[in-house]
């Protein structure tokens, strides 16, 4: 094996530990959602934040130097590429994993939560999202990529529920009136809000998995053929 391949070989060990540990923090992050006590469970994901932001930082480092010493084309620019951009897409999935967190600092530690059947339904899906996003680079599948992408819609459909049902008229009247749990209410928005978020990043990954893979950019496809429906 040559060197810059070997090189290359321990980039990809790199975003994959990377990723590993993004997706710990979105476990425990969704974890703390079903234990409405949450104890250590914020601290642990800030911790994990760090280490996450750190190896981002190691990665790309190491991307710039493997793209000016060996001056890679084809496949290999690809993979080094799609790195750079897999990697900020990991350090945001981590920063929302810390927003689900502090999000649940403003409800009652007393009393549990409630959840909408909507926002634990999303979670178990951005769960799998995250993992398969993951997996797909890891075994450059493109089939399980663009199943990640697909997805996406149904997150979407997900927190439009939970937005709809949490501001609806008849709700807002409710909370109005009191004694109505309003934190309660918020942190749901919130946190289906940073959920919506993670299965977009994971979509991202899926996106550039396509791209490094096949060199076919899809980024915007979606977008593209929207615009071309309306005009």
């Amino acid at each position: 094996m040559k060197k810059m391949e070997r090189e290359l070989a321990v980039l990809r060990q790199q975003v994959i530990d990377m990723g590993n540990l993004t997706e710990q923090m979105v476990l425990h992050a969704i974890d703390a959602i079903t234990d409405f006590k949450h104890e250590g469970i914020t601290e642990r994901v800030m911790k994990e934040e760090e280490r996450l932001d750190q190896m981002q930082l190691d990665i790309d480092k190491e991307a710039i130097r493997l793209l000016t010493l060996y001056s890679p084309v084809a496949g290999d620019l690809r993979l080094i590429m799609s790195v750079s951009r897999i990697t900020a897409e990991l350090e945001r999935i981590g920063d929302h994993s810390v927003n689900m967190c502090e999000s649940l600092q403003l409800t009652h530690a007393e009393k549990e939560i409630v959840w909408l059947p909507e926002v634990e339904k999303m979670a178990s899906v951005v769960k799998v999202m995250v993992s398969d996003a993951l997996n797909s680079f890891v075994q450059s599948d493109i089939r399980k990529a663009r199943a990640t992408i697909a997805s996406d819609n149904m997150v979407d459909a997900l927190n439009d529920q939970i937005v709809g049902e949490l501001l609806s008229i008849e709700v807002v009247r409710e909370m109005l009136k009191g004694p109505t749990d309003l934190a309660s209410a918020l942190a749901q928005l919130l946190i289906a809000r940073s959920l919506e978020r993670i299965a977009d990043q994971a979509t991202n990954i899926s996106e550039e998995v396509v791209y490094m893979v096949e060199g076919d950019d899809i980024r915007h496809q979606t977008l593209l053929g929207e615009s071309a429906v309306t005009e």
